[in-house]
């Protein structure tokens, strides 16, 4: 797919520029094709929120030549754990041989190096404070409308990706809104200080009868705690701290921020290519959030479309069936895993015998590997 580029013509254009928008971005101007980012922002957001960044992503930005930076300066997970109502605990260690595990950075930093590395590929791709208002498929080509301020210009490329999250106005106008998949749960979440007794690299999410407590670290030394909820009821810092002291028996160091609620359930949109239109990223489908699945699902994919829409015919809009079947593929297992997860983290007592013996069973040494592919995001 390559063809001459005017100021406003090229091959692939993005609306989005977020972490999926940008990598995918990087993926396509290192295969040699004219992009151009469309990001209504004008500076990345500022919420350091830190995400794992599984194997599969890792793979993706090294791909893009940010891989080590990142690595450079993201804590390294080294161990993870259920831990059951009873104290039995099913767990996996993490080496880099046999089971890698995800290493921690703030999204906003990643973010950073993969705009740099898109200006160095693609200088002037990415355009901000740019709101697109309509897509509309020509057949030969699709054509934006954009604005920017008063100013309103069309932007023509041969294909548009479409990366404006789930509930995007864009892709909801194309494919309609995304279907809702698997239970839906509230939970609160809080940063706070570490204690002495929190191991830096460890994962712990913790069984109670009111529901499970979820400890996260993160490379600022603080820990990100995650707390099932009945409820969209606010929390203050005070009583999130003594929700989580009173199901783990684990102090909660001084919270920094408002402590936020939040509804989680996994969606997907049945088609991803429509002509000439693909979706990608959260537009494509979003996972119930457990340790940055999403992201790394939306980046390993990324890598396929780049590689099909490389190799497309210019005069023929892009079938991308592999690009469907990997997003299907990475999307069903991810969805499983949440599901699981959600499900086994509901309130629970000593007689639920269905989630104590699945406890016993993912304790068991020979389901090291096992519990490492449900907690690890894999290639697709």
């Amino acid at each position: 797919m390559s063809g001459p580029m005017s100021e406003r013509t090229v091959d692939v254009a993005i609306v989005g520029g977020g972490g999926n928008g940008i990598l995918l971005a990087c993926l396509l101007a290192d295969r040699g094709l004219t992009v151009r980012v469309l990001e209504r922002r004008d500076t990345i957001a500022d919420r350091p929120r830190a995400f794992g960044i599984h194997p599969a992503a890792l793979d993706a930005l090294d791909a893009v030549g940010v891989g080590d930076a990142v690595r450079a300066e993201a804590l390294a997970l080294t161990d993870g754990a259920f831990i059951g109502i009873d104290g039995r605990r099913a767990a996996v260690t993490f080496d880099p041989r046999d089971f890698p595990g995800p290493v921690v950075l703030g999204q906003n930093r990643v973010e950073e190096l993969l705009e740099q590395r898109l200006h160095a590929l693609a200088p002037g791709a990415l355009q901000r404070g740019v709101t697109v208002t309509a897509v509309t498929d020509q057949g030969s080509h699709v054509t934006l409308t954009a604005t920017t301020g008063a100013d309103t210009f069309p932007v023509t490329a041969t294909t548009v990706v479409l990366v404006d999250g789930t509930n995007g106005a864009l892709s909801e106008r194309i494919a309609g809104p995304a279907r809702p998949v698997g239970p839906r749960r509230w939970y609160a979440m809080a940063e706070g200080d570490a204690s002495p007794d929190d191991a830096p690299g460890s994962v712990a999410l913790i069984a109670s009868p009111e529901g499970i407590v979820e400890s996260f670290p993160l490379p600022s030394g603080r820990r990100r705690w995650v707390a099932w909820r009945g409820t969209d009821a606010p929390l203050d810092a005070d009583s999130f701290g003594m929700l989580v002291h009173d199901r783990t028996g684990r102090p909660v160091g001084r919270i920094h921020a408002p402590v936020s609620v939040f509804a989680a359930q996994s969606r997907r949109r049945r088609a991803l290519v429509h002509g000439r239109v693909i979706l990608a990223g959260d537009a494509a489908m979003t996972v119930s959030p457990i340790g940055g699945q999403g992201l790394t699902i939306g980046w390993a994919a990324a890598r396929v479309l780049a590689d099909e829409l490389a190799s497309s015919q210019r005069d023929e809009p892009p079938r991308l069936r592999r690009y469907e079947r990997a997003v299907d593929r990475m999307a069903r297992r991810a969805q499983r895993r949440a599901s699981f997860f959600m499900r086994l983290g509901d309130p629970t007592s000593s007689r639920d015998r269905a989630r104590a013996l699945a406890v016993r069973v993912l304790a068991l040494s020979s389901m090291r590997r096992a519990v490492y592919r449900l907690v690890v995001v894999r290639r697709p």
